[in-house]
């Protein structure tokens, strides 16, 4: 057994490396801000602070690239330089706060990182931007993982090929997250083979296990292999177009579980847009979700000429806000990008806006809910064009309930 005074030497002497090394890194911080100010890189014919600190001080470029980025966020938060010099905090917990603490903030944060390890506050900053405090709800879309693989150089040689292979079928470059996104699906949504079973693949709904929703706030979990990771608002809302339910999960007797799009039709939206996504230009035929082009929410039906197959990644620019699709499929679709170059939608965009306001307003008045006289409006617009009169779009609404 070890004896006791040798362990309690240990820990205190491992410890007093620790409050050295905390020390040292905040000396080296003050260090590096003056190696900016005077541009040191120039005397030794490196290009940048950088590459100084790669070649003169032995750290490689992600490290040096945080080591300067906590730097000089350390002479903007003062209480984190005094956190480090007094080693109530190491580096590595200050390198995660420093991505989230602001000057209003930061003491906050210092004070909720007490007796918490570096995970523990990994965590705890995961989901946060600048501005956030400690016990801001987490935002799902800022959340991510870090995955690293050591692969045969012949590996890494196919998974380029396949990325390029990729990218030409997207039509664009896949950052590191569509891309694994894709490989995925690959393996977990495969193209289906055209068998005597396609029809019934087809006519199933997309997404089935995989997301959970909250009846009460909509909130929405993607589960995988044991994982439970949240998901944005736009990845719930796409998953809404295009799913089937089980019910709740809270009971012990099991409902039956139902699609919002019938198998049949779902078939036909599939053989109709020919099996790839329908926004102009788009040649993907991979991961493709069916969407309500008049949302449920805004009284849009599952019937064929309100559905279209979209790729994830148009799909989930649609929902982002990045991309508008108007119209009936499969002939009078209509898709509109947020920062497209064009004159004429940027000079009547303010005049439809106006327009469309006020033409819910008229239908409200005339008794209509909201998501009705939304779902009048969109139909409206269709028949009579974008750019529409009040008057007319009120006229045809109207003439539709009457129909109706």
């Amino acid at each position: 057994m070890t004896d006791s005074c040798e362990w309690e030497t240990i820990d205190r002497t491992l410890r007093g490396l620790a409050e050295q090394r905390a020390k040292l890194d905040a000396e080296e911080a003050k260090w590096l801000r003056d190696a900016e100010r005077i541009q040191i890189w120039r005397q030794f014919g490196c290009a940048s602070l950088l590459e100084y600190m790669e070649r003169r001080l032995g750290y490689g470029p992600r490290a040096a690239q945080e080591r300067l980025r906590v730097a000089f966020a350390l002479e903007q938060l003062p209480v984190l330089a005094a956190a480090l010099n007094n080693c109530e905090l190491p580096f590595s917990a200050i390198r995660e706060i420093t991505r989230v603490a602001t000057p209003e903030t930061v003491e906050a944060w210092v004070e909720s990182s007490h007796d918490k390890s570096v995970n523990e506050i990994q965590q705890m900053v995961c989901g946060h931007e600048k501005g956030d405090m400690p016990d801001t709800p987490p935002k799902p879309e800022l959340m991510t993982k870090v995955l690293r693989y050591e692969v045969k150089v012949a590996t890494y040689a196919r998974m380029r090929e396949a990325k390029a292979a990729l990218e030409r079928q997207c039509g664009q470059r896949l950052d590191d997250d569509a891309l694994i996104t894709a490989f995925c699906n690959a393996v977990l949504d495969p193209p289906i083979v055209e068998t005597e079973t396609d029809g019934v693949r087809r006519g199933r709904s997309k997404y089935q296990i995989a997301v959970t929703l909250c009846s009460s706030c909509q909130a929405g979990w993607q589960e995988g292999d044991g994982v439970q990771a949240p998901l944005d608002r736009a990845a719930v809302e796409r998953a809404k177009c295009d799913a089937q339910h089980v019910g709740s999960i809270d009971t012990n007797e099991p409902a039956r579980a139902k699609q919002d799009i019938a198998p049949a039709v779902r078939r036909l939206i599939w053989r109709r847009d020919g099996g790839k996504c329908t926004v102009p230009g788009c040649r993907s035929t991979h991961n493709l979700d069916v969407h309500h082009i008049i949302a449920r929410e805004a009284g849009g039906s599952h019937d064929p000429d309100n559905l279209t197959l979209l790729c994830e990644a148009h799909h989930t620019q649609l929902h982002e806000g990045l991309i508008t699709i108007t119209g009936k499929a499969p002939n009078t679709l209509a898709v509109s990008r947020r920062h497209e170059p064009n004159v004429r939608q940027k000079s009547t965009k303010l005049d439809d806006i106006t327009q469309t306001v006020r033409a819910r307003t008229e239908l409200e008045r005339r008794g209509y809910s909201r998501p009705d006289a939304a779902a009048a409006i969109a139909e409206a617009r269709t028949r009579s064009g974008a750019h529409a009169s009040v008057d007319l779009i009120v006229a045809l609404a109207l003439e539709r309930k009457q129909k109706s």
